[in-house]
C-alpha cells in the first residue's frame, strides 16, 4: 500500500460518506441537504477513519485486509473511528464554539462527541467496507495510470484545500454575523425598554413632547429591525454552500456563544421554508 493509493483512498471514502450523510437525511427527513462541515461533497472525517484503519492494519500490524479476522476489523474500526469522530469533534467545538453533532441524549456518550451506538455502527461500516468494497476499490485505484492519479491528485487537494480556507472563513464571518445580531436585538430591547418607558411618562409629560419622544425611539427600533432583517437575509442566502447551507446541513447544532439567537434564526428560516422543524 503506497502513499499515492492511500491519498486515492482518503477522498474515495471521505465522498463515500457524503454520499451515506446526504442520502441518510433524505430519507430521515424527506429532503436533500449538502451535509458535512465543508461545502463540498466530502466528509473527511469517513476518510480518516477508513484510513487508519488501513495503516494501522496493513502498514503497522502487516495484516492482509482480505483475510484479516472479520471481529479485529470490527475493534479497531471502533476504536479508531471512534478517535477520529472524538478529535473532530472537539476540536470544531473549540474553534468554532459550536457543536456541529451532539450525542447527549443517547446512552453511554462522552461529552456528546461520541457515543457506544454510533461507535459500533462505525466498527460494523468499516469491517464491512474493508473486507468487500476495499478490494474492489484497491483493484480500481491500482488501474489509474501514474501520471494522470498524480494530477487528478493534484487537482483533488487543491480544491479540497480551497474548500477548508473557503468554509473556515465562511464560519468565522457566520459567528460575527451571529454576534451582530445579538447586538442588534439586544439593542431592539433596550429601545422596546425606552419605549415602555416614554409611554410609561407621557401622563406627566406635554403631548407635543411625549410624542416627539415616542416618535424617536420608534424610528430608532425601525432602523435596528431593517439591519437586522438585513443581516437574516444574508446569512440565510445560499442553501447549498456557504453560510447558508450551515443552517440546512446541522439542524441540531448547538452554538455555545450565540445559542439563543441562532435557534432564532433557524426558527425563522424554518417558518419561511415550511419545514416542520
Amino acid at each position: 500500500m503506497d502513499f499515492r493509493s492511500m491519498l486515492f483512498y482518503f477522498m474515495i471514502y471521505s465522498f463515500a460518506g457524503w454520499v451515506i450523510e446526504v442520502a441518510y437525511h433524505a430519507v430521515t427527513m424527506g429532503k436533500v441537504v449538502n451535509r458535512g462541515f465543508l461545502n463540498g461533497p466530502i466528509c473527511p472525517v469517513y476518510g480518516v477513519g477508513v484510513s487508519l484503519v488501513l495503516v494501522v492494519m496493513q502498514g503497522l500490524a502487516r495484516q492482509n485486509i482480505e483475510t484479516s479476522n472479520p471481529l479485529v476489523l470490527f475493534a479497531v474500526g471502533i476504536v479508531l473511528a471512534t478517535l477520529a469522530e472524538l478529535v473532530a469533534g472537539f476540536l470544531l467545538d473549540k474553534l468554532f464554539h459550536a457543536r456541529w453533532w451532539d450525542y447527549s441524549n443517547e446512552k453511554f456518550n462522552l461529552n456528546g462527541y461520541i457515543c457506544l451506538s454510533f461507535s459500533i455502527v462505525w466498527g460494523l461500516a468499516i469491517a464491512f467496507v474493508l473486507r468487500v468494497v476495499q478490494p474492489v476499490v484497491a483493484g480500481l485505484v491500482a488501474k489509474i495510470p501514474p501520471v494522470a492519479g498524480y494530477i487528478i491528485l493534484a487537482v483533488l487537494y487543491i480544491v479540497f484545500v480551497i474548500d477548508i480556507i473557503l468554509t473556515t472563513l465562511s464560519v468565522l464571518k457566520f459567528n460575527k454575523q451571529l454576534e451582530q445580531m445579538s447586538d442588534l436585538r439586544n439593542a431592539i430591547l433596550k429601545v422596546s425598554d425606552e419605549m415602555s418607558e416614554v409611554i410609561a411618562s407621557g401622563t406627566i409629560r406635554t403631548v407635543s413632547k411625549f410624542d416627539e419622544s415616542k416618535e424617536k425611539v420608534e424610528e430608532r427600533r425601525a432602523e435596528l429591525e431593517i439591519k437586522l432583517e438585513a443581516l437574516r437575509k444574508d446569512m440565510t442566502l445560499h442553501a447549498f454552500y456557504g453560510r447558508g447551507r450551515i443552517l440546512k446541513a446541522f439542524p441540531h447544532l448547538k452554538h455555545r456563544r450565540y445559542g439563543e439567537i441562532y435557534e432564532w434564526l433557524k426558527s425563522r428560516l424554518d417558518r419561511e421554508k415550511g419545514d416542520p422543524e
